[in-house]
């Protein structure tokens, strides 16, 4: 991961005047001590979270944690290619819809680092 800021959660929950443990109640989580190491990035927010937070303030998880969003998209990427590497020749109907999918995927994150 970049350095620099990892997690917009903080600036979210400072914007709309909640206090750690406020946004603690409202994630569902026992102590503001669990909100302070998601929004310092110490702690990878689990799927239930991020879409809490998606719920609370309208904005998506890869949007809220953009430095955890591009490792996920790198490490899958990575494994994308390899997965379409191993089906490239295969002339099935299936290998043939795998491949659709892969290049899908492959061309959305091109297109989608050149903004």
């Amino acid at each position: 991961m970049k350095q620099g800021i990892g997690c917009y959660l903080r600036t979210h929950r400072r914007l709309w005047a909640l206090k750690e443990k406020e946004l603690a109640f409202l994630l569902g989580y026992q102590s503001a001590s669990q909100v302070s190491r998601l929004e310092k990035s110490k702690r990878t927010p689990k799927l239930r979270v991020a879409i809490a937070c998606q719920v609370i303030f309208g904005i998506p998880p890869a949007t809220l944690f953009p430095n955890l969003y591009e490792k996920v998209e790198k490490d899958t990427m990575t494994r994308i290619y390899q997965f379409y590497q191993g089906i490239e020749h295969g002339s099935t109907s299936s290998d043939l819809r795998k491949r659709e999918l892969c290049e899908v995927a492959l061309k959305r994150a091109v297109e989608g680092s050149k903004q």
